[in-house]
């Protein structure tokens, strides 16, 4: 049975993730549609940047996460499925946004190349697989890490 409160963070923690991810998205969206030619993606000191603060935030997002279920007295088995199931939450909805923002450029890639369309749409279904098994395995061991981080419950105050 999961605890009303537990739902809410992990709610609020795959949201805050989402949202971490659908800016960088956009950006790079951006970036692609603003290249001339639509040619092959430069390497920019902005996107390395970008992708750098968005990965800082998302692990502060996980470590958290995990520091809440520590010092609410919360086993360590919860913390880390409140990990996994945030990873999930934010790899699925996160990850098709992500993919959704990439798709028209990806679709003109495969169709210059003159490969059949259906191969974007599989690369795309790959793509979004892989953010919700990569966004669990690191969600459930970066809230590990925080709720062992934490101290088991809050200090008085002085």
């Amino acid at each position: 049975m999961v605890r009303p409160m537990r739902a809410i963070q992990v709610l609020l923690a795959a949201t805050a993730l989402v949202l971490i991810g659908a800016v960088e998205a956009a950006a790079s969206a951006r970036q692609l549609a603003a290249q001339a030619g639509r040619g092959r993606p430069t390497l920019s000191g902005e996107g390395a940047a970008l992708t750098l603060a968005g990965l800082a935030l998302s692990v502060a997002v996980y470590l958290v996460l995990g520091r809440a279920v520590g010092r609410s007295g919360g086993p360590e088995r919860a913390a880390v499925a409140e990990g996994v199931a945030s990873g999930i939450l934010a790899g699925a909805v996160g990850g098709s946004l992500r993919a959704l923002a990439v798709s028209d450029y990806l679709g003109e890639q495969v169709a210059r190349f003159g490969l059949p369309a259906e191969l974007t749409f599989a690369s795309l279904a790959v793509f979004v697989a892989g953010a919700i098994v990569a966004s669990a395995i690191g969600g459930g061991a970066l809230t590990w890490l925080g709720f062992r981080l934490s101290s088991r419950s809050p200090r008085p105050p002085p």
